[in-house]
Formats: structure tokens, C-alpha cells, sequence
């Protein structure tokens, strides 16, 4: 079953620029901008409009639950996530690349070409803060298969091409040794009853990976193909075996949160019920702010 899309954007800066040290909130927020004032009939006003399961902005944005799961609230799991660059870096000069991904799930895969215009449009418009914006060229964009190492080219030098390149339900279903590592690429915040989860047992994350791939699957792909209640209770048997965590602060909305980054190596029995969570949520990332590229990790055996 086809789930997912990941795409790989390649762009050029035409001018000097100064992005911050986490950059997946910037450009989340720019391609949300283009989106809306290209796309958006009703000014940002999503939950008054009927056309929001219908518009770029509003379904990847503004998406209220569709009932699938719980009554239709504001705030549901987004059907996109964003992969920020790797580089802590912050001031670019022209002739500089810079290169970040983008998934879209499910349903959602049917906006690709809207997607594409606002990444398009925000480089034409410039990105970066207040100090310095700069101007960039979006030269290369890829659809990519991370599991099968698969990539095909969307758009090249202005040219656009057709790409059929897919994340599928088998592809979450690999084989994988008994002892793995989890290596966070960028840091991660789950939170429990208000509190900050520190206690790394894979029974206390799991169900973090779990619900967000409950979520998104019910939502956007139409289907849940795991065991919940299996999964859970396989996930007991599940033991940490190693952990190399540090704290990172960030400055949200003023008030200072603390994030977590590092390893965490586990062994045990991995079924089918947690691997496909388990290696779906690579993608989906886990943990507060996750659609702006927090809580992104991947899967290493041992």
C-alpha cells in the first residue's frame, strides 16, 4: 500500500542570506505562506471554510480531524513533515546550496505539484530572517524511497517530469536485527501528563511512535494495519541497553523548553506491530514540533 512521498529539495542562494541555527520553522512557515496567498480562497480563515479538505493550505496546514478518530478538531497530526538541512550553519553566501526534504502523506500526495510552486515561489520571494533575506534557486527536486535507496527526478532547471517513486506499507515491513540503535538527527520533546519524558525505556516512547502512526494512517492513508493493543504489549519486551542523551534548550513563544538529542541502543523480539511504527516514524518524526523537523531519527542495526 502506498503511503508516503518523500521529496529532496536542491537549492542555490543567488544572494547573501542568514537563516537561524534550526531552519525547519522558517521554511515550513515560508512554503505555508506561498501556499496560502496562491492558493487560499478565504484568507487564512480555514475553519470557516468549506473547501478546506479541497485547498493546499488548509488540508497540509489547517486540517482538522476528519472524524476518522476524534470529532473534528483543529490542531490534528499534519499530513507533511519537513527534514531541515543538516547544517547548524547560518550565514550563506551566493553560489551556496542548500538542501532539505519534505513528506507528504497519503492523500496528501495529490497537492505535490501546489508543494512545488510555493518552494518555486519562496525562493523567487527570498527566505531567511529579518537582518538579512536573500533570494534562492530551486534547481533540483527528487522523490525519494530512503528504504530502497530509490530516487527520481521531479523537476530539474525548470523542466518538470513525472514521478512515481513511493514509500510503501512493505517497506516498513523489512526485517531488522534484534539489538538497534535510534541516532536523533535533529532533537526531540515528548511530553506526558505536562511533563517532560526523560526515562528512555522503549515502553515509554513507543507509544509515541505508535499513536503517530495511528494517526496518520486512519487520517490520510485510510487504513491501520497493525495491532495496537499486540503492539504495546510486545513493546514491554523491548530493553534499552545503552543511552548517550544530552538536553538542548530552545526559546519558543519566550518561554524556554528543554529537547533531548543523542543515541538510544535497544534489543529485543521486533514484530511486524512495532516494526512498521517503528520505522514509519523515521519519516513522521515523533515529539512536539515534529512537522518542523524535530524528532527526527533513524534506525541502525547492530
Amino acid at each position: 500500500m502506498r503511503i508516503a512521498k518523500l521529496y529532496t529539495f536542491e537549492m542555490q542562494f543567488l544572494e547573501r542570506t542568514r537563516l537561524p541555527r534550526w531552519k525547519g520553522n522558517i521554511i515550513r512557515g515560508a512554503i505555508g505562506m506561498h501556499l496560502m496567498r496562491k492558493f487560499c480562497i478565504s484568507d487564512g480563515n480555514c475553519l470557516n471554510c468549506n473547501l478546506i479538505f479541497r485547498c493546499p493550505y488548509g488540508y497540509l496546514y489547517r486540517t482538522p480531524s476528519k472524524g476518522l478518530i476524534l470529532r473534528k478538531v483543529s490542531g490534528f497530526t499534519k499530513p507533511y513533515v519537513i527534514k531541515p538541512p543538516a547544517t547548524e550553519k547560518t550565514d550563506f553566501s551566493e553560489g551556496e546550496k542548500m538542501e532539505f526534504s519534505l513528506v507528504l502523506f497519503g492523500d496528501s500526495t495529490r497537492f505535490e505539484k501546489q508543494l512545488l510552486s510555493a518552494v518555486v515561489e519562496m525562493g523567487r520571494k527570498g527566505l531567511g530572517t529579518k537582518e538579512k533575506m536573500g533570494r534562492l534557486e530551486l534547481k533540483r527536486a527528487c522523490v525519494e524511497n530512503p528504504f530502497l535507496k530509490k530516487r527520481s527526478i521531479l523537476y530539474e532547471n525548470g523542466d518538470l517530469y513525472e514521478s512515481d517513486t513511493w514509500i510503501n506499507t512493505r517497506d516498513l515491513s523489512r526485517r531488522m536485527g534484534n539489538t538497534f540503535m535510534l541516532r536523533f538527527i535533529t532533537p526531540f520533546r515528548l511530553v506526558k501528563g505536562g511533563d517532560l519524558v526523560k526515562n528512555m525505556d522503549f515502553y515509554n516512547i513507543f507509544p509515541f511512535m505508535l499513536r503517530k502512526y495511528s494517526a496518520i494512517m486512519q487520517q490520510y492513508v485510510g487504513t491501520l494495519d497493525v495491532d495496537v493493543r499486540r503492539a504495546l504489549e510486545e513493546s514491554l519486551k523491548v530493553k534499552l541497553r545503552g543511552e548517550r542523551i544530552r538536553e538542548v534548550k530552545f526559546k519558543y513563544k519566550n518561554e524556554d523548553q528543554i529537547f533531548l538529542s543523542g543515541d538510544l541502543v535497544y534489543s529485543g523480539k521486533i514484530s511486524l506491530h512495532i516494526r512498521r511504527p517503528l520505522l514509519f516514524c523515521q519519516l513522521s518524526h515523533i515529539g512536539k514540533r515534529s512537522s518542523f523537523g524535530f524528532g527526527w531519527y533513524e534506525v541502525l542495526s547492530i
